[in-house]
């Protein structure tokens, strides 16, 4: 039961890091590193299985500037 848990659990948080991943990679990621602005799609390619494995970090990351301004 505690194995069908985690395991369910590990999924969710890949499939959120998969969804978030996407969306940052195309989107979001020039709020925290302006030098993306103008990247092509093969380097922001590149950022995805990161970005998917550390979506957390990079939400909060990303709220942070959002709020300061930075």
């Amino acid at each position: 039961m505690l194995a069908k848990l985690l395991l369910f659990a590990f999924y969710l948080y890949l499939l959120l890091g998969v969804f978030f991943g996407i969306w940052f990679v195309f989107r979001g990621a020039e709020r925290i590193d302006p030098n993306l602005h103008g990247a092509s799609w093969r380097t922001r390619l590149l950022l995805l299985p990161g970005s998917a494995a550390f979506w957390v970090i990079l939400l909060v990351k990303w709220i942070k500037s959002d709020t300061h301004g930075s």
